[in-house]
């Protein structure tokens, strides 16, 4: 939690530093709409020098000029509070848990399918719209796939695609967290996440997995432990696939 505080503040630091810039070179009451222009330009700069994600540049330079056209709009007040909930319920997670909305690509579901044994039963991490358990479960029909999300809006949209894909049995969609499973019923783990839950991710794989237990990972590395096998991937962010076997299995 105190992570998430200081992310807050920090953004917010980010934000006010630039309404304050913005004033210097125009007068927020005499002209609104130029002054978030102008603000927005200054966050956007501001987060590319603390080298913030591209995702978080745009966010900084949209966030008050948007607010600013809402505002001109006279939106309802539950509009905004309507926003707010939609916003929680898609990026609980990167709030609370720092792990964004990710998706993983069509390539992945190739790499898992190649890559999980016969019959395995896998655990998805975090599923998101269930894009990727769907398409792995059509390329592999004989492996039980358990899609866990806790974000609400994304889950209600994986359980729609469940749903619109004919219900496919080998594929289980749940709204709960995967901190809260055991892993004894799986064969393998596969999680797209963020640098900061790795540690804690094969802490729990190290506890609770069985020996032979795969843990796979897009991307994002566990400091100090060297993956097994590594499989290429496509895309600017999802560089690669990384996967450990248990410390307590056998190859």
């Amino acid at each position: 939690m105190s992570r998430v505080l200081t992310s807050i503040g920090r953004h917010g630091l980010i934000q006010l530093a630039a309404a304050l810039g913005a004033w210097f070179l125009i007068a927020p009451a005499l002209q609104p709409l130029a002054w978030a222009v102008v603000q927005g330009l200054v966050a956007a700069a501001l987060a590319s020098l603390f080298r913030q994600r591209s995702g978080s540049r745009l966010a900084h330079g949209l966030f008050v000029p948007a607010v600013m056209y809402c505002y001109q709009l006279a939106l309802p007040a539950w509009g905004y509070l309507l926003a707010l909930l939609l916003t929680f319920a898609i990026g609980r997670n990167a709030w609370l848990e720092r792990v964004p909305f990710y998706r993983s690509s069509r390539l992945v579901a190739d790499r898992l399918a190649e890559a999980l044994p016969e019959q395995a039963r896998l655990l998805e991490a975090g599923c998101g719209d269930a894009r990727l358990a769907l398409r792995l479960a059509a390329r592999r029909p004989d492996i039980q796939i358990a899609a866990l999300e806790t974000a609400w809006a994304a889950w209600g949209l994986a359980w729609l695609r469940w749903c619109l894909a004919g219900r496919p049995a080998n594929v289980h969609i749940a709204c709960r967290s995967f901190w809260h499973e055991p892993l004894a019923g799986y064969d393998a783990v596969y999680a797209f996440l963020s640098p900061q839950p790795m540690p804690r991710l094969w802490q729990k794989f190290v506890v609770e997995g069985r020996p032979g237990c795969l843990l796979l990972s897009n991307t994002f590395t566990i400091p100090g432990v060297e993956p097994e096998r590594t499989l290429a991937l496509d895309g600017p962010l999802q560089k690669r696939l990384l996967i450990w076997r248990h410390p307590h299995g056998t190859r």
